[in-house]
C-alpha cells in the first residue's frame, strides 16, 4: 500500500545522498537557511514542493484546509512556526498559496454539515458573503470566494505579532498567490489593480533557460 511512497523516498535518497550531491550533507552540517515560508492547502494536487520543484532547504511549509490563516491566537502551530522562521531563521518572504477548485471553499459554500471542518473554515464566511453580493452563479461565487479567502488570510497573517514586527522592520514581504489547477498558471494579487495576475509565462520559462 505504501510502495509509491517508498519508491519516492528511494529516489530522493539516490539523488540527494548517494549521487554526487553535497546539498543534504551541507544542510545537515551547516543547518538550514530557507528564504520562504509557504502557507498552502492540504489538497494533494497542489503541493508546493511539486509545483515549485524545490530542492531541500528552500522553504518552510505550513498546511491548512484552504490555506486559511485564522486570526492570531497564541500557541497555535502556525504562530509558533512563524515566530521560529522569522526570528530565528530570518525568512524573507511569506506566501499564502491558495488554489482553484478548492474543496475547503466548496464545502464552505455548500454549508457542510461537519462541525470539525465547519468550525475551522467558518472564518472564511465573510469572503463567501462578499462573493454572493457580486456574483451571479455558484461557479463564480466559489471562484471569487477562493480569491477573497487568500486575501483575507493574508491580512490575518499580517496581524500575527512576529509578522507585524518583521513588516515594521522591512525585513519580510508577504504575498498572496493562487495556483490555477486547470492550466498550471501561478497568479499573484496586485493591490494596485485589485486583481490576481499571472506570474509565469512561456517567456519566463525561456528566460530562465537562457540564464541557467
Amino acid at each position: 500500500m505504501t510502495k509509491d511512497l517508498i519508491d519516492g523516498a528511494a529516489k530522493f535518497k539516490h539523488y540527494h545522498y548517494d549521487a554526487d550531491s553535497d546539498l543534504m550533507a551541507d544542510l545537515v552540517k551547516v543547518g538550514q537557511d530557507p528564504k520562504y515560508f509557504i502557507i498552502s492547502c492540504i489538497d494533494s494536487r497542489c503541493n508546493p514542493g511539486t509545483i515549485f520543484r524545490a530542492k531541500p532547504g528552500i522553504f518552510f511549509a505550513h498546511k491548512a484546509m484552504g490555506a486559511i490563516v485564522r486570526p492570531y491566537q497564541q500557541g497555535t502551530a502556525l504562530a509558533a512556526a512563524l515566530q521560529f522562521a522569522l526570528n530565528y531563521n530570518k525568512v524573507e518572504t511569506i506566501i499564502v498559496l491558495g488554489h482553484t477548485q478548492c474543496g475547503a471553499i466548496k464545502a464552505l459554500a455548500e454549508d457542510i454539515d461537519d462541525p470539525e471542518i465547519s468550525s475551522f473554515i467558518s472564518v472564511a464566511k465573510h469572503s463567501l458573503e462578499k462573493a454572493k453580493i457580486s456574483c451571479d452563479n455558484e461557479h463564480e461565487i466559489v471562484a471569487t470566494t477562493e480569491r477573497n479567502t487568500i486575501r483575507e488570510s493574508t491580512e490575518n497573517l499580517k496581524a500575527y505579532p512576529s509578522v507585524a514586527k518583521a513588516l515594521t522592520e522591512n525585513r519580510v514581504a508577504v504575498k498572496s498567490w493562487q495556483f490555477d489547477m486547470t492550466n498550471g498558471n501561478l497568479l499573484e494579487y496586485n493591490e494596485t489593480t485589485d486583481k490576481f495576475e499571472i506570474l509565469i509565462t512561456n517567456t519566463t520559462i525561456e528566460d530562465n533557460r537562457n540564464h541557467a
